[in-house]
């Protein structure tokens, strides 16, 4: 499935403080790993937290994903884990299945001013992620390619959505798409609200990054799985798709399930019904 995320997506990366909380958030074929943001940092154990619009041929919408940094212990490849997330379109995990909203506020957006405006808010889980930074000042930056490039081979799930699985999936991109980001100064971040795993990270984010620019992807999906173990592999892969006949991810079979859904609904109301009126 090929999506694009929109310019101005966002990062912020929290630094764990309780490793033993955030290793209990991820697959047991999982080990929490410390990585730089950009080449000159210094590793750390981190929580990402990306806020972003996209697109797809299927849909559209605004999603946060909070994410744990760690390595597969079976292909050593360093991974980026989802261990939640809010969005105002349509997802899939392997515990909810396919999900409509979850998230009655969801805006990712920029004003004439320079800033990037976050507000993000689940009320059914009591969560909410609100802030605000400003784009001037900010520098562009060699980013960690490890965390940035790899990370993006191998993309999974917490513990609890995955139900404990080890599965991943990968994305296939230009690797320029990731080589650098804006690094913004953390005097121009304002967190107004993070109820998010409170305990588990710092209070404030180490680092803050955003991509002023769109970022195409094709993702591995659900059957389709390519698994490249490195840039080189993913490339290759990349230069070999024949993107004249590849079929586009539809929404038809998004609607077909509804449509069993509410059938098998239907069937079973009625079930109940007759077996009320026999006894």
């Amino acid at each position: 499935m090929g999506f694009v995320v929109e310019p101005y997506s966002v990062f912020l990366c929290y630094e764990i403080k309780d490793l033993e909380q955030a290793k209990a958030l991820i697959p047991d074929n999982f080990s929490l790993i410390k990585t730089k943001i950009f080449t000159e940092d210094e590793p750390k154990y981190y929580m990402i937290f990306t806020c972003f619009n996209v697109h797809s041929s299927a849909f559209w919408g605004t999603r946060l994903e909070v994410n744990i940094i760690a390595e597969n212990k079976e292909t050593g490849l360093l991974s980026w884990l989802i261990i939640d997330y809010d969005t105002n379109t349509l997802s899939y995990d392997k515990k909810n299945g396919l999900m409509e909203s979850n998230a009655e506020k969801a805006l990712v957006t920029t004003d004439f001013e320079g800033n990037i405006i976050v507000d993000i808010k689940n009320s059914l889980k009591k969560r909410s992620l609100i802030f605000d930074c400003q784009m001037s000042n900010s520098k562009l930056e060699k980013l960690d390619q490890r965390l940035w490039l790899e990370g993006n081979l191998s993309v999974g799930y917490g513990k609890e959505i995955s139900l404990n699985s080890s599965d991943v999936f990968s994305l296939k991109f230009d690797p320029k798409e990731v080589e650098k980001g804006f690094n913004i100064p953390l005097e121009q971040v304002n967190i107004v609200k993070n109820t998010w795993y409170e305990g588990l990270i710092d209070t404030e984010p180490t680092m803050a990054v955003y991509f002023p620019y769109a970022q195409h992807y094709l993702s591995d999906s659900p059957g389709h799985f390519s698994l490249p173990k490195n840039e080189l592999e993913m490339v290759k892969q990349v230069k070999e798709l024949d993107l004249d006949h590849l079929p586009l991810y539809s929404s038809a079979s998004i609607r077909k399930m509804f449509v069993v859904g509410i059938a098998m609904n239907f069937f079973v109301f009625v079930t109940l019904i007759i077996l009320l009126f026999l006894k």
